[in-house]
This record gives C-alpha cells, structure tokens and sequence, in this order.
C-alpha cells in the first residue's frame, strides 16, 4: 500500500507531462524534477511494501511520504486546470487566455511549491535509505501490475457450496409446511459459517418459489434504520406501490406490510439480525398468527432467534469437516475442472476416483483436448492443504480465501508465511490478513476503498468502478492501449481479481456482467483495520446525539483535527455536523454520504466550500425545495458525482467549470422537474451520463436554442435517461463510443420517431439500448440500432 499512492501520483503526472505539457508552462522543469524524485521513492517502497516488520520511523517516514504525494498531485493539476475554466471557449482559447492573466507570481508561487515537495520528497528517499531501506527493480513492480491473465472463473455461489445439501432439504421443507408452528426458520451460528449463502440457496429454491406468491429480502447488520428496511420490504412485497410507500407515515406502513403478509402467502428473509432490541423495532410489522406467511431470518446469536419467535425452527449448520474443506478448497484452487483432480500417491499410483456433478475425471478429460489438463494433486501436496486447512477451522469463508491465496501462490510459501508470521495458532484472522498480504500493490487501494461502504450493503459494480478510476486506482499500460483495452475493462479484471481471491462475494444480472457485490462482515472488519492502520479512511457515524469516528464496528477511534483525512464516509444523518470540522475537509478527496438526507442547502454547503479537492462525491437522497448552490462549480477536479434519488430545482450554470468529470448520476424521483444549465457538452472526459427523468433547459443567454447539447462527449459510453424532447437526437450520432442507450419519452407521438432517426447512425460500439414511454411498455433491442432500418415504415 505504501507504494501505491506514490506510483498513481507518478503515473498522474508523467501523463500530465507526456499530453498537457502546454499547459504546464512556466513549471514543466520544476514538475519533471518532482516526478523523478517521485519515482526514485516509488523504488524505495516497493522494498517497504515487501517487509512485513517495519520501523517506526519507516512508517512515519511513509505517512510523511504519503501526504506529499498528494500534495504533489494537487498542486499541478490545480495549475493545468486553470488553463480549462474559461467558460464558453474551447480548450485553445482557454489556454491563451490563461496565458495571458497568469502573471509571473502565480508561475512563481506555484514553482516554489513544486520545488519544496521535491526537496522534502528527496530528504525523506534518503533518510529511508539509512534505515536499510534499497530500492527494488522496476521491472519487478510492471510484473505485478500487469493485465490479469484470462481465467476461467466459476459461478461462486453455486460452486463454493459445499456440505449442506441436508440443510437445504429439511429448511425448504419446514418453509412449505402450512400452520402456526413454524412460522420463523432460524439459521443460527458463527460468522463466516455460511448462513447467508446457505439462505440464499433456500431462497432461491424452486419450490420455494412455486408456494410463495411474494418475495423479499432485507439485510438487518448492525446499523439499520427501522424505516429504511420496512420500506424495502414493502416494495419488494408490492411493486406496485413503490411510489405511494415512500409518502406513508410510519403507522401506516406497519400496518400495509402487516397485512400484505395476512393477505398473501410471503416469505421476508431478515439476514444477519444481530440483536434482540433490534427485533422489538421491526416486530409490529410482522403477523404472529393466522398468517401462511413465512419469516426466514439467519444470526449469530440463538438467543436472538429465540426471542423473535419460542417455537421456532431452528437450524444450526455446523463447520465443515476436513473432507469437505478440502472438497471446497479445490473448487476454489481449480475452477475450469469444477475441483476434479488426480491424487497420487507416495508410490506414484493414483488415489480414489473423483465425481463431481456426476463426471469422473475421465468425463472431464474427454471434453478437454488431453487429460493433462486435469490438475495431479501428489499426497505431499494434500498433507500440506490439510495443514493449511487446519487454520480455517472449518468456515466456509476461510477455506475460500485459502483458495485464493493458493492459487496466486506456491503452496510451501503460504504455509510458511502463515507459520513464521503467526506461530501454530489455529486462528481464521490469520488467513484473512495474509490474504491482504499478499495483495499485488494495485488492488490493496481498491479493497480498501470497499470499506467506505455500510455493513451488509449491496455495492454496486458500476459506480464503485468509476469511483476506483476517478481515484487514479485504475489505468492503463501501453500494452492495454495497444490491445484497446478500456480504463473500464481494466477496473472489471481488478473486481474479478478480488473474486477469485475469495475476498468480495459478486452478484450477476441477467447478462451474466457483475451487478454488485458486497464484504462478507469479516472481511469488511480486516478491509476497515488496514484503512485505519494505512491511514487510507475515515468513517463518521451519529446514532442519536452521539458522534463516533470509527474504522470498525467496535472500536471508535478519535480523529485529530490536524489530520489530513482523504476520505470520509458519512453513516447516517451526518451532513449537519461537517461545519464543525471544516478544518479537516481541506483534503478531501472521496466523501460518501450513506442514509442521511439534507433538507437545506447550507448543511452541504461546507462541502463545496472547503473540500476543493475532491474526486469522488456520493450525495444522494437529497431533498431541497432549491437550486444547488453556485459553489459546486468550484469542484473543478471532481471526476465522480452521484446525486441519485434526489430532489432538487436546479443546476449552477458554474457546473460547467466540472471540466475533468468522468461519472456523472443527476438521477431525480420521478416528479421532479430540474432546470439544467446547457454546459455538460464542457464535460468531454464524460464517461457515464444519466440524466434527470424531467428537466427544462436553462441558457446563459435568452432567445439561444433550448435543447441540451451533447455532441462534443465523445469518451461517453453510457447514456441514459436521454429525452428526445429536451436533447438534440443528431448528438447521439456524434457520441462514437457509445456502448449503452436509455432512452426515456413522454406522451408526444413526435418522440416516437426516435426510432427512425437512430437507426440513420453508425454506433459500431453500441451493444445494447432500452427505450421507455410513459405509457407504453419498455422497448429493450441489442446490438446496432441501424438493423431497424431493414424494417417497413409506417
């Protein structure tokens, strides 16, 4: 991790150097010389990174380091940037005028500040030197950052499952039986056990489906908000209501999900309840008796099952033994046979037959092209697996990290780090930490950054994506530029590393792309004590009146208002509280904000104010009966803004000064009408677009035409919510990368000749489109929309 930061600011302003060197003007001598002493200690951390024992004084010498080169970062781009914010001109013109305002102290001023990081960059490279610290080969750091070789990756949920067929049958039974007596299914145990997969499978059970007529899932943890997961489970009961359940007062809304599961026959499953007091909020809204309605709820605590229901059917699925530890452990080490291998033994004779699936080994072979493609297991092999397997101590989520780590890895290695590192404790902490360990330097700030996220929250893949690449954790090597691999490409084979190393659990959709995944609790505790210890995030948590500043669930630590904190997430009703800590927002580069909503536009107001920094913003739900304030346009090196789900009037005509946005969510509740400022057409690194479902557009100047400019996004990939009406439909044409097209209409018979228009043009990238009108229903079509074209018009 150490290493990391430095080589992304290295990375950041060699590409500063290489493309905007113009602009840099002035400095461009002063910006080279720090980007060599930036990658002279890139070389000295590659050699910090790989020691697990370090010196105080080394860490202090990294933490130091670390600040510097973002300090360094911010301080160039802040200079290339100036050259951008002329409105209204393009790039040319902006740079001429910015020539001709930037007056020598500005170059000056900017030059001193260059040359001081450099020097105190320097003097920390050589105090570090002193401490025994040597630099590592460069070629050893391309290595470990270069593309992921293709693999075969298995579908996790099916293939790591493993030793509880039993309990799938005698739970999906007790489901189907109608009568009071067990109304609640109890999975109870450990965490890491397996519970929620295990629910999972019951769930998804086909006679499962076939009994019930309603389904829904809710993810309780430990900080929940009562409403929130009332409101979800309602929705998911009754689709159909979603708009009405939001306007429901809380009386209300018990009483509709009480009698929704009177009414019909539901199964809720309430997963990872940890607490009594946790029940007694959600109690009210569940029928005790004369209901065919079924509660599935899974928890660590018997008590807690319990409590919630006397009687109920409780099943308690216990740790896997050895065999089928290793059963699992081969999925997850040989996916592309399903874990079928070939034992052999001391004397060279092969051991038992393996069937999986009802294929042997020989069924397998004949589907490959030879049977070596059969992985051979020798029984020193095996010993050592069994050795390794003894510190999982039978959980599920344990066995699999060893697969990850085992695949990456000499197994002699593993076992031997485990043991030199660990001692022969049999401790399940220890595989999780040393699968973090073993992390390649790329991936450590894109697990980390998973952290930002609430317990049990449903991530989803595409905007963590962009957040990674908003952050500089994601780029691209001359060798992906030459195979026209995409930034977005690189970030999915990132998530698809974290996978298959067992430490992120993914969700598919339809299409079999990754739609969201999520931190199994232990993992997400190991995730939030290294961010702490690599002083990578912050989290700020209010329950009532009281604030906490945590890095895990139970331990609050406190943040000194001297420390520089680049990312913070807010959990809860927070956004009040920025103003008292202004002072340490300066730095901010990633601010989430999850359950809170701000009523006012001066309770984000220090946000826009005081973090002139940030490249990742995430505030949504919001709910102001105003325009957002002028100040968001200070934002300039913003790249990530989600505003999804939110309520607001209107956009800063300065939100045209957002030049280097890359994501950009104006995702609005369905009612509400957004006056838009015509300058996204400024925003040509854009990426990722979805407009507002309603909006008018503003121009700077009367009498202009009032349709919102799109054209000049050429790097879009992604546009959703485009209104025939409001946008010109010939910019669509222009968008030459375009790969995904949402189109949402109203009423007008006019919209509808969208159709005939699109399929005039040639988006050879374009791979799917969906088309909405009011009332009509959804049009979804794949591949190029110039096919329509072989069709009569009418």
């Amino acid at each position: 991790m150490a290493e990391s930061v430095v080589s992304f600011a290295v990375e950041k302003i060699g590409n500063l150097l290489i493309d905007e060197v113009k602009f840099l003007r002035g400095v461009e001598g002063k910006v080279t010389d720090l980007h060599s002493a930036l990658r002279q200690v890139q070389a000295l951390l590659r050699d910090v990174d790989s020691r697990r024992e370090r010196k105080k004084a080394v860490e202090e010498c990294i933490a130091q380091l670390r600040d510097f080169a973002y300090d360094a970062e911010d301080v160039i781009e802040r200079y290339y940037l100036k050259a951008a914010l002329t409105e209204g001109q393009n790039i040319i013109k902006a740079y001429a005028c910015f020539m001709a305002k930037c007056s020598c102290v500005q170059v000056h001023e900017a030059g001193t500040e260059i040359e001081g990081l450099k020097s105190r960059i320097s003097e920390i490279g050589d105090k570090m030197q002193t401490y025994g610290i040597q630099p590592l080969n460069e070629s050893e750091c391309e290595t470990a950052r270069a593309s992921t070789p293709e693999r075969t990756y298995a579908h996790f949920e099916e293939e790591d499952f493993v030793g509880r067929e039993d309990h799938i049958k005698v739970l999906v039974n007790e489901l189907l039986k109608d009568g009071e007596q067990q109304r609640v299914i109890s999975i109870c145990g450990m965490g890491g056990l397996g519970k929620t997969t295990l629910a999972k499978k019951v769930f998804a059970h086909d006679k499962v489906k076939e009994h019930f007529d309603s389904f829904a899932w809710a993810c309780i943890s430990q900080e929940y908000r009562v409403r929130d997961i009332l409101e979800g489970i309602l929705v998911k009961l009754n689709p159909d209501q979603r708009e009405g359940v939001t306007k429901m007062k809380d009386d209300e809304l018990f009483e509709t999900l009480y009698m929704t599961q009177k009414q019909k026959r539901c199964i809720v499953v309430l997963d990872d309840i940890w607490t009594k007091q946790a029940w007694v909020g959600l109690r009210n809204a569940f029928p005790t008796k004369d209901t065919r309605s079924k509660l599935l709820i899974t928890t660590r605590n018997r008590e807690v099952a319990q409590h919630i229901d006397p009687h109920c059917f409780l099943n308690e699925p216990q740790c896997l033994s050895q065999e089928e530890s290793w059963v699992l452990l081969k999925k997850k080490v040989f996916p592309r046979t399903k874990g079928l291998v070939v034992e052999i033994s001391s004397d060279g004779s092969r051991v038992g037959q393996d069937i999986v699936a009802g294929q042997t080994v020989e069924d397998i072979a004949k589907q490959s092209e030879t049977e070596g493609q059969i992985p051979v297991i020798t029984e020193d092999m095996k010993m050592l697996a069994y050795k390794l397997l003894e510190k999982c101590a039978g959980l599920p989520l344990a066995v699999i990290v060893l697969g990850g780590l085992l695949v990456h890895n000499d197994w002699e290695t593993v076992h031997r780090n485990i043991n030199l590192h660990f001692g022969d404790k049999n401790n399940v902490s220890e595989v999780l930490a040393l699968s973090y360990d073993n992390l390649p330097s790329h991936l450590r700030p894109c697990f980390l950054y998973l952290g930002s996220f609430p317990e049990d929250a449903e991530i989803f893949a595409m905007k963590v994506l962009y957040m990674w690449i908003a952050e500089g954790f994601v780029s691209l090597n001359a060798n992906n530029r030459a195979r026209g691999i995409s930034v977005e490409d690189v970030a999915k084979q990132y998530v698809m590393e974290l996978v298959n190393r067992g430490m992120v659990q993914v969700q598919f959709n339809l299409s079999g792309n990754i739609k969201s995944f999520h931190l199994h609790d232990l993992m997400r505790d190991l995730c939030i004590s290294k961010a702490l210890e690599e002083s990578f995030l912050s989290i700020l948590n209010i329950q009532q009146d009281n604030e906490t500043e945590n890095c895990c669930a139970s331990t609050a630590i406190k943040v000194e208002s001297s420390c520089k904190i680049r990312r913070l997430s807010l959990n809860r009703n927070v956004i009040p509280s920025l103003k008292a800590r202004e002072r340490t927002l300066v730095h901010l580069r990633t601010l989430m904000s999850f359950g809170g909503v701000a009523r006012e536009s001066k309770q984000f107001q220090p946000i826009f104010n005081h973090c002139k920094f940030l490249r990742v913003l995430k505030l949504e739900n919001l709910n102001v009966e105003r325009s957002l304030p002028k100040s968001m346009g200070d934002l300039v090196h913003l790249r990530f803004l989600s505003l999804a789900r939110s309520r607001f009037n209107g956009l800063p005509q300065s939100m045209g000064n957002l030049v280097c946005m890359e994501f950009l969510d104006l995702l609005t509740r369905r009612h509400t009408m957004v006056s838009m400022p015509n300058v996204l057409w400024k925003m040509r690194r854009l990426r990722y677009l979805r407009l507002p479902y309603q909006f008018d557009v503003k121009e700077k100047f009367h009498g202009a035409q009032k349709k919102l400019r799109l054209g000049t996004l050429k790097n879009l990939r992604t546009l959703r919510n485009f209104s025939p009406k409001k946008c010109d439909v010939n910019d669509v044409g222009k968008l030459t990368n375009l790969q995904k097209l949402n189109v949402f209409a109203r009423d007008d018979p006019i919209e509808l000749e969208i159709f005939l228009q699109l399929a005039k043009f040639n988006l050879k990238y374009l791979r799917s489109s969906s088309f909405y009108f009011q009332n009509y229903r959804s049009l979804w079509t794949e591949g190029e929309l110039s096919k329509m074209s072989n069709y009569p018009h009418s």
